[in-house]
């Protein structure tokens, strides 16, 4: 696969605006150009160009602020629909603690409407943080403080087409309030990392059944699992017990939602 110049959009959302300190400072490091768009999901606090510009970023960059906590899908929503007039080819997504390490996208085929990489996690040393933070293309797998994670299945980290994320949001903007009340009824945080990468999948072979991701044997990505308060967001980081079995469940009813919005519009012709 043979690389070309994309026009990208780096969307990253934050709420603890002082994990900025983590993912910022690496992205000024990557040598590629892109956009950067930073959604400030946390109503207290204000954001602005210069906070951003202090941790080393100098490249394109739009920062937005919020009312009202929104939560995870909608803030990266409201990145989508910021950067329509920008034309941009990919979305690459990232969460304010994590580390995104390249962005390059290799050229191909019309079919591949993701481009699914590796990433490493993790999970217990801040030194292993730091240093990453520091020197990101120079951290290694051990297997047990830093876990390689090939594939990386998720939407942060994946080079997405924003064709195909635009179309997504359309819809996703059609069902926001079932998704809100889906999210009130749980008592964990929810999954938003797998449920918006099965939006993803389920809107692109809707409207093209050969549409498939392809897989990039790559490390772009670096997730921090450090923090394993037990809370978040005012409710249970995960659930207690049976995890997988609740997220599964949790993933078909956000994705029926989908589904369902899917079908009416076909239905509509």
């Amino acid at each position: 696969m043979v690389r070309r110049k994309s026009n990208i959009i780096v969307g990253l959302t934050t709420f603890h605006n002082e994990m900025l300190q983590i993912s910022v400072p690496v992205l000024s490091k990557i040598r590629d150009k892109f956009t950067l768009i930073i959604y400030n999901d946390n109503p207290m606090t204000t954001l602005t160009k210069r906070d951003i510009r202090k941790y080393g970023y100098c490249g394109a960059l739009y920062v937005m602020n919020t009312n009202e906590n929104i939560g995870e899908l909608r803030a990266r929503m409201e990145i989508v629909d910021a950067a329509r007039g920008l034309n941009p080819d990919w979305f690459i997504f990232c969460n304010d603690s994590d580390l995104l390490i390249d962005v390059s996208v290799p050229n191909v085929s019309d079919d591949n409407f993701a481009v699914v990489q590796n990433a490493l996690v993790i999970r217990h040393r801040i030194a292993d943080l730091l240093r990453a933070i520091n020197n990101p293309t120079d951290i290694d797998a051990d297997g047990e403080n830093i876990e390689l994670l090939r594939p990386n299945m998720g939407l942060v980290g994946t080079p997405i087409r924003a064709k195909t994320m635009f179309g997504l949001c359309r819809y996703l903007s059609t069902i926001t309030e079932s998704v809100c009340e889906i999210d009130d009824g749980l008592d964990f945080y929810p999954p938003f990392d797998a449920i918006m990468w099965n939006f993803v999948n389920v809107y692109a072979k809707s409207v093209n059944p050969n549409a498939v991701p392809i897989y990039m044997d790559k490390i772009n990505y670096i997730k921090n699992k450090i923090d394993t308060a037990r809370m978040k967001y005012g409710r249970l980081a995960k659930p207690v017990r049976n995890v997988n079995e609740h997220y599964r469940r949790a993933l078909d009813k956000y994705t029926a939602l989908l589904t369902a919005a899917l079908n009416a519009a076909a239905l509509r012709g």
